[in-house]
């Protein structure tokens, strides 16, 4: 029963490594460089000082597009704009490339 205790906590230090390893602080305004196949995927990105808006990458390599979410805030774990209800304060991490100054 220790074995199996043991090996449940190793497994969540684990995990939690992984996902922590995943967020680097950002203190820039969150543009990617929509220039991975995984930024494209996920489409949406916060934008890090204005949470009425939002960055999307469309195509492999060319500049992210600002967007707004009108009345409403973007979520950055839900990836869509909610009523301000429904948002919460997270995290901000940097994006996984930059854009080309």
């Amino acid at each position: 029963m220790k074995v199996l205790a043991l090996m449940v906590l190793m497994l969540g230090v684990l995990v939690g490594a992984t996902v922590a390893s995943r967020c680097i602080r950002d203190n820039s305004n969150g543009e990617p460089g929509c220039k991975t196949k995984e930024e494209i995927d996920q489409g949406f990105w916060r934008h890090n000082y204005d949470p009425t808006r939002y960055w999307e990458c469309t195509k492999l390599n060319e500049r992210a597009i600002l967007r707004s979410c009108q009345d409403q805030a973007f979520h950055p774990s839900q990836l869509e704009c909610v009523d301000w209800d429904d948002w919460e304060w997270e995290p901000v991490c940097a994006p996984l490339t930059r854009p080309d100054s």
